[in-house]
């Protein structure tokens, strides 16, 4: 009888190698695009789940480098962001298209002309309304579903997402004496922990400026570090470190360096009315 003989063929991981690096370099053009369009980090999978008629949880893919947009989905993205589909896609060529282009990406001409489908059905994702209501004077805030600690840290949701919106006359914040950088970047998150209490108690709403991604003068702060997500009161304490401020006093302060600190709002009010 022949003898049978099988040769093992050795297994060539560059393939896989160069996936990763792909969908890596993909994201970080992504979140470029979204931050030159104004959108923060909070509320992106949502707004890119409503622009392609995905899931929040399928968007989040993108964002966490799991996984790419079809070509299909590529295109409605590139068209909301702004930006040239070849650069987000490929990183071929400069970001923004001239005047001309923009325009035809935004009524959908380039898809027409190119022969793809412009996507025109429904999301399956409940719109988000970051307008404000100014005609009446009412402001539609959204909630998110983001538990800032107000301890030893949250660990960040894998994507982000809306879970009811909350209408707020303009007039009652003018009262309080609230300031923010625009309507559209309010938004509210829930206060998680004991080391706030007094000013934040334990699981209360806290309205957030969105806008404010950068320390600027003492408060309390959204903010995260070492991979953690926290609400509390920041202080310069150095050219280098911010001290971290609990208002119960039970909780000792603490120094964190700034390079290593990333700011995602300013909080404003908290849902029991106490103005921070």
């Amino acid at each position: 009888m022949a003898e049978l003989k099988v040769h093992a063929r050795k297994c060539d991981a560059e393939p896989m190698v160069q996936s990763n690096d792909l969908r890596r370099a993909f994201v970080l053009r992504l979140k470029q695009a979204l931050a030159a369009a104004g959108i923060g980090e909070w509320g992106a999978g949502v707004r890119l789940a409503q622009v392609t008629g995905t899931t929040p949880k399928a968007a989040s893919k993108w964002l966490n480098e799991e996984s790419m947009p079809g070509r299909a989905n590529m295109r409605s993205i590139a068209r909301e962001l702004g930006v040239r589909v070849e650069w987000l896609q490929y990183g071929e060529g400069p970001m923004n298209s001239d005047a001309d282009q923009a325009f035809r990406y935004a009524t959908g001409d380039a898809d027409r002309e190119a022969g793809y489908p412009v996507r025109e059905k429904e999301s399956n994702v409940i719109a988000a309304d970051f307008s404000a209501k100014d005609k009446t004077g009412e402001l539609s805030i959204p909630q998110f579903n983001v538990r800032a600690a107000m301890g030893s840290g949250q660990l960040p949701n894998d994507y982000v997402e809306i879970i009811r919106h909350v209408t707020m006359h303009k007039s009652h914040l003018d009262m309080l004496g609230i300031t923010y950088t625009s309507p559209a970047n309010l938004a509210l998150i829930t206060g998680w922990g004991q080391s706030m209490a007094g000013t934040i108690n334990h699981g209360e709403p806290v309205f957030v400026d969105r806008g404010v991604n950068a320390f600027n003068g003492d408060g309390v702060y959204v903010f995260t570090w070492d991979d953690l997500v926290y609400i509390k009161r920041l202080q310069k304490e150095s050219k280098t470190h911010f001290k971290v401020i609990s208002d119960n006093r039970e909780h000792d302060p603490f120094q964190i360096p700034i390079a290593e600190v990333t700011v995602h709002a300013r909080a404003l009010l908290v849902w029991n009315a106490h103005k921070l």
